[in-house]
């Protein structure tokens, strides 16, 4: 076998593995079990008292357990065309810890909703765009808090898809 064989050989073999991996991250968990997806925004108001609400990042609704998509004011369901770039961004870099964090945050909580086939909310991702945090419903590793360059291409994509993030603080 000659050099240009062995060469063109091991390019093949790249390339099949390259494009098995990049089809391979849409396939994660959540993602493959999920019929639809929707991102969502909803109140981060923890009311105290008839005059008194304060703002901070509070969990996704819930009812019972359950999230309660009542509770959000805005769902838009995402095109499967969108799920792989969503999955690229949450699959990529890692930083620092995963905690909901007090302190800077919006009056308005993103979440990301994963729904399985029978339309009930099985995992969710949510997140606060000015105290840069992330939580999530099941393990994940690369959700980090103060990924600003993950944040601001998860803003992208809620841009994209007809959900406007206001920002009030960008960075301290």
């Amino acid at each position: 076998m000659t050099s240009n064989q062995l060469i063109v050989i091991l390019f093949f073999i790249c390339n099949l593995t390259l494009s098995q991996s990049k089809k391979n991250v849409s396939e994660k968990y959540p993602f493959s079990k999920a019929t639809s997806i929707m991102i969502a925004s909803f109140q981060n108001l923890q009311r105290v008292n008839d005059s008194l609400s304060i703002i901070e990042c509070i969990e996704i609704p819930k009812l019972n357990g359950k999230v309660n998509i009542s509770e959000f004011e805005q769902l838009n369901k995402l095109n499967k065309s969108e799920y792989k770039k969503l999955s690229d961004i949450i699959f990529s870099k890692s930083i620092e810890e995963n905690i909901i964090g007090k302190g800077h945050c919006s009056e308005t909580g993103y979440a990301i909703l994963f729904f399985d086939k029978s339309g009930n909310v099985f995992e969710y991702i949510q997140f606060c765009f000015n105290c840069k945090t992330f939580s999530s419903s099941f393990a994940q590793e690369t959700l980090k808090n103060d990924d600003y360059e993950k944040l601001d291409l998860l803003k992208k994509l809620f841009d994209e898809n007809g959900m406007q993030i206001n920002v009030y603080r960008k960075s301290d």
